[in-house]
């Protein structure tokens, strides 16, 4: 039984894994990108990344730079967290580069290096927004743009607001969101992959939520569970020993990332309406449920002791929820400490 439970979270990790990753981008966030000079270089132009930023006061664009061979792909869309008809916000962007034959005219604030054409992709409103199932969240795609380099060379892209409302000049972070995805194949590195969940958190915030509220499901439940734990004792059920007090609280921690990503769901769903590319962040949510009441299930147990199997289960529950994002980093470590402390002796 126990073996079918564990096969079963790590065939749905590796089943999840692919599909997580086709929704998803490498995010960065860049800062002090306000010229040329000091543009954000993408190493890879054909990886895919999401840079999650705030444009500046009117008269401030953004650039990107990235090196290119002829005829690759480049692939730019922006996007924003909020509808441009209820923000007034609605950027567009400049590809410039060695061989462009256009020259689309752009603001006289903008720095164009010598003998570069431009092409201008205006942002429109989508009118709707789109369900990230990664993050789980939403954006609203305003512009979009994929050709081919017409020669070796390095390119840029800048970001600009045509018109930047008077409104939104003291509240940049609210309503000039954006985030600019360049690339194509969706990789990660394993460092990128166990730093996701702290990506996350500025994701939210960029979204305009507040870092207190994403946070709070987690707190919430940890609180929850340490009162009911405390109450437990005075009847003398209580978890033996430390391994099953990491244990209990690494689960804990677990189930209340569930909690918020559940929240995170129906926030998004409050701008796109149910959609089924929620089954993909549902499958996250069930991998952490399934975590988390298995490590309290052997925390809460008077037994059984702690064997050289159970510590390889702790440990590899810990790791499944570290790949996973469960539990951020608090829960994974619990578990995998909770397997490698002396078992509980009774006297």
């Amino acid at each position: 039984m126990r073996f079918a439970i564990f096969a079963i979270i790590l065939l749905t990790t590796l089943v999840l894994a692919p599909l997580t990753a086709a929704s998803a981008h490498s995010p960065v966030f860049p800062e002090e990108n306000h010229s040329p000079p000091t543009a954000y270089e993408i190493s890879d132009p054909a990886k895919s990344w999401a840079i999650y930023t705030w444009l500046g006061n009117e008269g401030i664009a953004d650039y990107y730079k990235f090196t290119i061979s002829e005829g690759d792909k480049i692939q730019v869309s922006l996007i924003m967290p909020d509808s441009p008809s209820h923000s007034g916000f609605l950027p567009s962007f400049s590809l410039m580069g060695p061989g462009l034959s256009q020259n689309d005219s752009v603001p006289d604030y903008m720095e164009i290096p010598a003998g570069y054409g431009t092409i201008v992709v205006n942002g429109a409103d989508p009118g709707k927004a789109a369900y990230e199932p990664f993050t789980p969240g939403w954006f609203y795609e305003v512009a979009a743009l994929t050709t081919n380099a017409p020669d070796d060379g390095t390119y840029y892209v800048a970001v600009f607001n045509p018109e930047l409302p008077n409104d939104t000049h003291n509240h940049v972070h609210e309503a000039n969101g954006y985030a600019i995805i360049i690339g194509y194949v969706e990789e990660f590195t394993p460092m990128e992959l166990i730093l996701i969940p702290y990506r996350v958190q500025d994701i939210y915030v960029w979204e305009g939520q507040s870092r207190f509220i994403v946070f709070l499901p987690l707190v919430l439940v940890i609180i929850t569970g340490g009162v009911i734990a405390y109450r437990r004792s005075k009847r003398g059920k209580y978890p033996k020993g430390i391994s099953k007090w990491l244990a209990a609280f690494g689960g804990l921690a677990i189930i209340g990332t569930a909690a918020g990503t559940t929240y995170q769901i129906l926030l998004a769903f409050t701008n796109t309406g149910m959609t089924a590319e929620a089954v993909i962040t549902l499958v996250i949510v069930t991998v952490s449920i399934v975590l988390g009441v298995l490590a309290l299930r052997y925390a809460l147990r008077s037994k059984p002791n702690l064997t050289i199997w159970r510590r390889a289960g702790l440990v590899f529950m810990g790791l499944v929820a570290l790949f996973t994002w469960s539990g951020l980093y608090l829960g994974p470590s619990l578990l995998i400490a909770a397997a490698l402390v002396p078992p509980y002796i009774t006297k």
